[in-house]
């Protein structure tokens, strides 16, 4: 890198934090720095959404893991994409209109306000883990692209202006600066992927020289294999349910048509997008045959590949794309604390100037978690090992008590929920560090254990009131907010139109899940049943997003 592209990189930083805290005047009421005053209109909330969804930790962990494993690892984006279509039609619209700023605030609702502490707590530590993960993998591309590797420099440069502007304007901030840094990181993208691919001969010359099976999408064999694509597609469901940076954002929605088609259009969005960091990171692998750390493969292809001047304005739009996750992650945390702990446990006459000034004190004190936490990650094997770790141990117990039982069962109580999310979390710590399996065989686990002793405990203790449960069973079918709109989005559709597009989606998921299994016997097949399984999901969740 040159001075201009140091420049470059100067000026929108600058840019970003000006944006970013000119939201502070808008920010009159809790509501408008949790969830934008709940203005966001379709386009807007799928763009943040896309924003959101694409960070360096794809640029530099997924692409790190296609250096490695080849393709595969393009279905944690996929799959991640396909649950968004199903959170945006079955689930987020009951949270949208349960008025609701957070999971644990849904499950005090469901279950009790000891569950909604508890739960709290330990996703204020899960989130700020995901940060620290999130500008790890910043801090590894910065690096690699600059020059300077003080790993502490490059920490502080990064952390800054995003906890300042977040502090300042809230989710206003952070839905305007990502529409900003979306449009940003998709022309980085766009500039990389053909330097790249004319480097390797193009699609030729990629798959004559890349190992036998390395752009084989559904393998029966290996780490990236079958198991993983069910595994992952399990976990992307309960992130796209479960994760509060998401769920803020889609919380954010103007109204429950607008969380369905926002999160539908993200997904479909998003899709394609995964080329742009797993294809670099296969091309890698011809051009730097023998990396030490895959994690590199990308930012060292872009100081080789890409000329000055245009460096600048491509590291531009990587960085921009991990701002917005950052911002909109530590905004979840404060919104977290302040909302579940705060208003819910330590003043509960606080107010709004009371609540808005811990949020931004709690933005500040995330930041500095996120910090050390980045630390930690290359202990724990890299930014994909990391997280896939840490979601198989503690996400996937709470998407089966929150939303599996919480929206489906209503004999299931709080004691039940507590002891099902302890026990699956316990058995993925056991299994992961102790017996030492991959994450594919430790989110069954935490899964399978949480599915069976919620039930077992809840039918063994006292059957709860249903009173306080009847309001969400009724949020399942349409609100009062909807009426008085005359915008009314159901769940089971009413009309033909809505019927037969829900009729394709569940179509193209059948026809994705037979092609997964159809890898299990090697088939040639089975990629390519399982890609047009997922192309038509896609068709009939945007057609259901429409109709009615």
């Amino acid at each position: 890198m040159i001075t201009i592209d140091y420049v470059i990189i100067f000026v929108f930083l600058a840019a970003m934090f000006y944006v970013g805290s000119i939201f502070y005047k808008w920010v009159g009421s809790s509501d408008d720095f949790y969830l934008a005053g709940r203005r966001l209109t379709p386009f807007i909330l799928a763009a943040v959404l896309a924003a959101t969804n694409v960070n360096l930790y794809s640029f530099v962990g997924q692409a790190g893991i296609a250096y490695k494993e080849g393709i595969p690892i393009i279905w944690q984006t996929w799959t991640g994409n396909m649950a968004m279509v199903i959170s945006g039609l079955f689930v987020i619209p009951i949270f949208r209109r349960l008025r609701i700023r957070t999971i644990p605030e849904f499950l005090e609702k469901r279950y009790s306000k000891g569950v909604r502490t508890f739960v709290a707590f330990l996703w204020i530590l899960r989130l700020t883990f995901w940060l620290g993960v999130v500008l790890y993998t910043a801090v590894i591309a910065a690096q690699t692209i600059s020059g300077l590797t003080s790993f502490t420099a490059w920490v502080l440069i990064f952390s800054v202006v995003v906890i300042i502007y977040t502090i300042l304007g809230g989710m206003w901030s952070v839905a305007f600066t990502d529409v900003i840094q979306f449009i940003l990181m998709l022309g980085g993208a766009l500039i990389l992927l053909p330097i790249v691919m004319s480097a390797v001969g193009w699609w030729p010359g990629l798959t004559e020289k890349l190992p036998e099976g390395a752009l084989t999408l559904v393998k029966n064999t290996g780490t990236y294999d079958w198991k993983f694509i069910i595994a992952i597609f399990l976990l992307g469901i309960e992130w796209a349910c479960v994760d509060q940076g998401l769920l803020q954002r889609a919380f954010g929605a103007e109204n429950t048509r607008s969380v369905a088609k926002g999160l539908v259009l993200a997904g479909i969005i998003t899709t394609p997008f995964a080329l742009l960091w797993v294809v670099p990171g296969l091309a890698a692998r011809i051009i730097f045959p023998d990396l030490a750390n895959a994690d590199s493969a990308v930012p060292l292809l872009i100081t080789t590949l890409i000329p000055n001047l245009v460096l600048g304005l491509v590291v531009m739009g990587l960085l921009s794309s991990q701002l917005s996750t950052i911002s909109g992650n530590l905004n979840g945390v404060a919104t977290i604390f302040a909302s579940d702990i705060y208003e819910n446990v330590i003043n509960r006459k606080a107010t709004d100037k009371d609540v808005l000034k811990i949020a931004r004190i709690i933005t500040l004190v995330t930041g500095v978690g996120m910090i050390l936490f980045a630390y930690w990650v290359p202990i724990l094997g890299g930014a994909v090992n990391a997280y896939l770790t840490i979601i198989a141990i503690m996400d996937m117990p709470l998407f089966v008590i929150a939303v599996v039982y919480g929206l489906l069962w209503k004999r299931i109580n709080w004691q039940g929920a507590v002891a099902g999310y302890i026990a699956g979390a316990i058995s993925g710590i056991i299994g992961q560090f102790i017996y030492d399996l991959n994450f594919n065989v430790t989110t069954f686990i935490t899964a399978g254990t949480a599915l069976l002793i919620t039930p077992i405990i809840s039918l063994f203790t006292k059957e709860e009131s249903n009173e306080k449960i009847e309001a969400i069973w009724r949020a399942r079918t349409i609100s009062d907010e909807e009426i008085q709109n005359k915008d009314v989005f159901n769940i089971i559709p009413k009309t033909l139109n809505g019927k037969l597009s829900l009729s394709l989606f569940f179509l193209g998921l059948i026809l994705f899940l037979i092609g997964v299994f159809m890898g299990s016997t090697g088939s040639s097949a089975a990629s390519v049943v399982a890609v047009t399984g997922m192309l038509i999901y896609f068709i009939g969740g945007l057609l259901r997003a429409y109709t009615n």
